[in-house]
């Protein structure tokens, strides 16, 4: 026990009144009987000491085995190790390594790889059984290829409005940039920053990487002589500028126009603007721009501020368009589409890029209307799935400043394996207003469904979806994905953030794919690929959880298939504001759902962990509430300062209706030894509460004197990279700059 602090209930008790007090700053009233005494989070560098045990036998039946048992990681992955001990009730176990550093919990250890090049093992040693260990080994890169990109790489924009600009990271567990403009404003030193120019004119902002000073990425930004409105359009959509680009200008004010546009065939420069009125048409992008002059398609607003309108109600598409045949055929499925097809099944040699969609609402593509099959002449029902813009490749694709309603998916993006040419990456999601889409008693369909490596959804106001759909509000299968600065309304799950399906083989290196198949990206490529799928970004966002008959959870964020595509490391959900309006008294509402656990542990097994931070929750309904910070016991989740409505439970961490501590629990096969045998939520001690509403329930801006003031704690790991600079005002429904980001919640106060 050398090297330990033991410590009995009492002077835990007295040790936690000495250090907290009665009363310990920005609010926080210190319930004495909520503090609990746990393991050390995940990211502790500690091990624990094995409990003592008589010698046994070497031939004692015991095992011991860890998931998973190999593989490759960049340098400074943090990766997590699952060790199983039977044939003993004491399953601990002492953690080692020849490399990088370690600490353990409980069932687990943490190992955070050297800087090193080479293999490096990590081994379980069984405290009933000392003469029995079990070794994970890793393979180290060191020098994988740094790939930058940002999102998005070319905007049109007025005068004085803000654009954020993202940088993507791939190849490094570096992530930082150094920024420069050749002009303008810029605000930020993250990986998000903001720009405003208030002169017309052509701007650069260049990303350069930390990791590799020979790589860099350029936004280009078009500002025009117009000024930036500050509030939404008539059709609650971010203003668009529709000044055309360098290329060939198309103006669309009839159907005969529309017809008349080269769709596939569209080039670098090249604006699509359509003028007010209804079109029943369909259209197929098969081409590409370039970063700085990309492929525009953009709606101008009439004089009352109303967008044009692409109604999928009997629509038809340009004749001689190649959306395929038979099973193959891609026109049932959506309005507009982005795709460029070979003469075979599969997509052609290189996928659409750069291309713009934005100013319009889209409507009508469901399963209730028809078009007109151009490879049967035949009048035909739509998909079931239908959405009103579907990407099915590309990259650098950005969709903007749209209504898109009564739809079957409101949004939908494939992203596959093989080639790079299948997948879709860099799509940015800006703007739009998503209401009334998904299918009355199918889970399919969602509000949106997106699958992308490298995407960003922001500034987007999510609506209810369509009366008796029991999909989601927003659903991903992406890799390295920031969901902020949106407006949600309640669904049966608001933000789905599951697993990679349609392309495991460029995400998971121990995934083969079939030969016609076969995956033209290097080993390193893929080791990279499954680093940044350990990180997913959800904050700045405004929850309104009205609940839903078919379920009330906010997050959902594992899988929902095997275990081995789970994604594993963290969800960074901080600086949100949710308004659970959720009755107790038919209801059960939470925050995570990592479930639903299906199957038996696979050899590549990883389970997430949610750290949450600097979020404002006001609960509604019957006192005490049915509300839950986990849904399942082996659902882990980090608690940094939060701020909750005081009854939102017990803190019992045994767990049940009224603790706030979900006590599901699943088979043993399906978690990791002991995942389930003691609550995995830990921080409640850091808790702000109080029983009167913290913020406008219409604006979500703080009242002077709110508890909310100026109570935030420092981010953590990968967040702090990624501190909140805009916010998303539910009544103007456009961004703007958040003033401080000391404030808990969504929305920073303002003053007076």
């Amino acid at each position: 026990m050398r090297g330990r602090l033991l410590m009995g209930n009492t002077a835990r008790f007295i040790l936690a009144f000495l250090i907290c007090g009665v009363n310990s700053g920005c609010g926080r009233s210190v319930d004495l009987s909520k503090l609990n005494f746990q393991e050390p989070s995940p990211e502790a560098n500690v091990s624990p000491s094995p409990s003592p045990e008589p010698n046994i036998p070497e031939d004692d039946g015991v095992s011991i085995t860890v998931v998973p048992t190999s593989g490759s990681v960049l340098s400074g992955s943090v990766r997590q190790i699952y060790s199983n001990v039977q044939g003993h009730e004491n399953a601990n176990v002492t953690w080692s390594t020849n490399g990088g550093s370690i600490g353990a919990s409980s069932g687990y250890a943490t190992w955070t790889a050297p800087g090193t090049s080479g293999t490096y093992t990590v081994t379980a040693t069984s405290a009933a059984s000392p003469g029995k260990s079990a070794t994970m080994t890793f393979t180290v890169i060191s020098n994988a290829t740094v790939r930058l990109s940002n999102i998005p790489a070319h905007a049109t924009v007025f005068r004085n409005q803000p654009v954020i600009i993202q940088s993507i990271i791939w190849g490094s567990t570096q992530t930082g940039v150094n920024w420069s403009a050749s002009g303008g404003t810029l605000r930020g030193t993250g990986r998000e920053v903001v720009f405003t120019a208030a002169t017309t004119g052509t701007y650069t902002v260049t990303a350069t990487s930390l990791a590799d000073g020979t790589k860099t990425a350029t936004t280009t930004l078009v500002v025009t002589d117009n000024a930036w409105p500050g509030v939404a359009t008539a059709n609650k959509t971010q203003p668009i500028d529709c000044t055309a680009g360098t290329g060939t200008t198309y103006d669309v004010t009839t159907e005969a126009e529309m017809n008349a546009v080269p769709w596939s065939t569209l080039g670098p420069g090249d604006t699509v603007r359509i003028h007010p009125g209804t079109y029943h048409k369909q259209i197929l992008l098969s081409s590409s721009g370039t970063e700085a002059q990309p492929i525009r398609i953009c709606g101008i607003a009439d004089g009352a501020g109303n967008l044009p309108v692409l109604d999928g109600a009997n629509a038809t598409a340009k004749a001689g368009s190649n959306y395929g045949s038979g099973a193959g055929n891609m026109q049932p499925y959506e309005g507009i589409l982005i795709y460029n097809r070979d003469a075979g099944y599969f997509a052609g040699a290189s996928y659409p890029k750069n291309i713009i969609i934005e100013g319009l609402k889209i409507t009508g593509f469901n399963r209730d209307n028809t078009y007109t099959d151009l490879s049967t002449g035949l009048v035909t029902s739509y998909n079931k799935a239908a959405a009103p813009i579907r990407v099915q490749h590309g990259g650098n694709i950005t969709v903007r400043g749209n209504e898109l309603s009564f739809n079957g998916n409101g949004l939908f993006t494939m992203s596959k394996n093989s080639v790079e040419s299948n997948t879709t990456r860099n799509l940015l999601i800006e703007g739009n207003y998503i209401h009334d889409n998904g299918v009355p008693s199918d889970y399919l369909e969602h509000q949106s469904y997106l699958q992308a490596f490298g995407l960003v959804v922001q500034g987007n106001y999510y609506d209810h979806p369509l009366t008796g759909m029991p999909g989601g509000q927003l659903k991903t299968r992406s890799v390295q994905q920031f969901i902020r600065y949106n407006y949600f309304e309640g669904a049966s799950r608001i933000l789905d953030l599951v697993e990679i399906q349609d392309s495991p083989g460029l995400v998971f290196p121990w995934v083969g794919v079939p030969a016609s198949e076969q995956i033209n990206t290097s080993a390193s490529d893929i080791v990279a690929n499954y680093e940044a799928y350990h990180y997913r970004f959800v904050y700045g966002n405004i929850i309104h959880n009205v609940g839903s008959p078919f379920g009330a959870w906010i997050f959902h964020g594992a899988g929902d298939n095997t275990q081995s595509l789970n994604p594993g490391g963290t969800l960074h959900a901080y600086h949100n504001s949710i308004f659970s309006d959720v009755n107790s008294s038919s209801w059960r509402s939470g925050l995570i759902d990592f479930g639903p656990y299906g199957g038996a542990v696979t050899a590549n097994a990883a389970w997430p962990t949610a750290r949450l931070a600097n979020n404002a929750i006001w609960l509604t309904g019957l006192s005490p509430k049915l509300f839950f910070w986990n849904r399942y016991k082996a659902d882990r989740v980090i608690l940094d300062t939060n701020w909750v409505t005081s009854d939102w439970g017990t803190g019992n961490l045994a767990g049940g209706d009224g603790t706030g501590i979900g006590a599901t629990t699943v088979a043993a096969t399906s978690v990791w030894q002991g995942g389930q045998l003691a609550t995995q939520v830990i921080g409640l001690a850091n808790l702000l509460t109080g029983s009167l509403i913290p913020f406008d329930s219409s604006t979500y801006a703080p009242s002077p004197g709110s508890p909310l003031l100026q109570c935030a704690a420092p981010l953590t790991g990968m967040a702090a990279t990624l501190p909140p600079l805009m916010q998303y005002s539910p009544v103007t429904r456009v961004m703007k700059s958040r003033s401080d980001s000391q404030d808990l919640g969504a929305v920073a106060f303002e003053g007076d």
